[in-house]
């Protein structure tokens, strides 16, 4: 496809895996800053289904070298594959993106147009960890579906189908998808959701996830919400297989452990995941723009930290003026 020979860049391959059997193809969408969590949602994956063979497909933009060593490393600590695609953006360049929403977001539409040989692929966000063993998810069957993804929380299906216009559909938060590659390419999946975005931008809150709702619409096998449990705050944890910290701060983030959504349950489920990558030890991230140093604040006055708050309040007022 010419359209594959304009976006990748490069691809390197990490073979460790020591099976030739059947392997569960599971695909990320990246770029640097989310290196250190997608490698941390590879070994959690890992380390809860030690008997099933994995090849990664990572789709990322501007991976530093260290990161990329790394994940070799990751991949034959744990004895799976790993590929990564280095994506050339100019050609996505002129679809919007938002601050928490970057042009990596798209790059789940590009992974069944790379693994048109695979029938089934598991998208997954890089935020998003694997509690336990994932028989469940991996023996699903789509049937005649395209996708196979969970229901979002209320209030954004009733505020998303209206945006949207939408009627007899639920929203389903993309963070996790399980697609059903031929049928995907066939309904030219990737061709509808670029041109909906470009044609009607400010329709798009969500931008993939508002049009994927749009265009597959009918097109979904609806699946329990253990298999994305985007509400870390549920106190039913007991059958969580994929837990996706959706929400900000995230858990690499230093707002995180003195924010409202940190509790007992979820304060150390990433770090415990994340010491077991080759990224162990790595010091918890400070805010990066405008936007996280308000959740910064708002943290820090969630711990009764007022002062400090002060402080990062005036400077997320600085940086929202200035950018």
């Amino acid at each position: 496809m010419n359209i594959l020979f304009n976006l990748i860049n490069q691809k390197l391959y990490y073979n460790f895996s020591k099976q030739n059997n059947t392997f569960i193809n599971i695909g990320y969408g990246i770029d640097n800053n989310y290196a250190r969590c997608c490698a941390t949602s590879i070994t959690s994956f890992c380390l809860n289904n030690p008997t099933k063979n994995f090849n990664f497909h990572i789709m990322a933009k501007d991976l530093s070298t260290t990161n990329k060593k790394q994940f070799e490393q990751l991949a034959q600590l744990y004895s799976i594959n790993i590929y990564i695609y280095e994506i050339n953006i100019d050609t996505l360049a002129k679809l919007p993106t938002q601050t928490h929403l970057p042009i990596a977001t798209y790059f789940r539409f590009i992974l069944p147009l790379i693994l048109d040989n695979v029938d089934k692929l598991f998208y997954i966000d890089a935020d998003i960890i694997c509690l336990q063993n994932a028989d469940d998810l991996f023996n699903i069957n789509l049937k005649d579906n395209i996708i196979g993804a969970v229901p979002d929380l209320p209030w954004m299906n009733k505020k998303r189908n209206k945006a949207l216009n939408l009627r007899n559909h639920i929203y389903f938060n993309a963070g996790m998808l399980i697609i059903n590659i031929a049928k995907w390419n066939n309904f030219n999946t990737f061709t509808k959701v670029l041109q909906a975005i470009q044609n009607e931008p400010q329709k798009f809150r969500y931008l993939d996830q508002d049009a994927l709702n749009l265009i597959l619409t009918n097109h979904i096998q609806y699946l329990d919400t253990k298999f994305n449990c985007i509400d870390i705050n549920s106190t039913e944890q007991k059958n969580i297989i994929l837990l996706h910290f959706a929400a900000h701060p995230k858990p690499w983030n230093i707002a995180f452990p003195i924010s409202k959504i940190c509790n007992k349950f979820n304060k150390n489920l990433y770090q415990y995941y994340e010491n077991k990558t080759p990224w162990k030890n790595l010091p918890l991230e400070q805010p990066k723009n405008y936007k996280e140093i308000k959740i910064y604040a708002k943290a820090l006055n969630h711990n009764k930290q007022y002062l400090k708050s002060i402080y990062w309040i005036l400077k997320y007022l600085t940086n929202k003026i200035l950018k």
